[in-house]
């Protein structure tokens, strides 16, 4: 069965996110409505990482919206 939780849609302008990860984001009390592009959160989210204690979660998320900034926005 498909999870419609885990498709990523545009939830600003050049940030895609899914329910799934705005709930995660939610959890650690992260807006990412403050934030201008999917480069500057996943910036952000370094610096949480890097700084303060969290789970998995956060971090996994972060991996995914690297690889998805990867894929989809660097000039191949």
């Amino acid at each position: 069965m498909i999870n419609l939780n885990n498709f990523l849609k545009e939830v600003k302008k050049d940030i895609y996110l899914s329910e799934n990860d705005i709930e995660i984001l939610k959890k650690y009390d992260i807006d990412y409505t403050k934030f201008k592009n999917m480069k500057e959160l996943i910036f952000y989210l370094n610096s949480v990482l890097n700084n303060y204690e969290v789970n998995d979660d956060l971090e996994d998320l972060l991996i995914k919206m690297s690889e998805y900034n990867y894929y989809f926005r660097t000039n191949k």
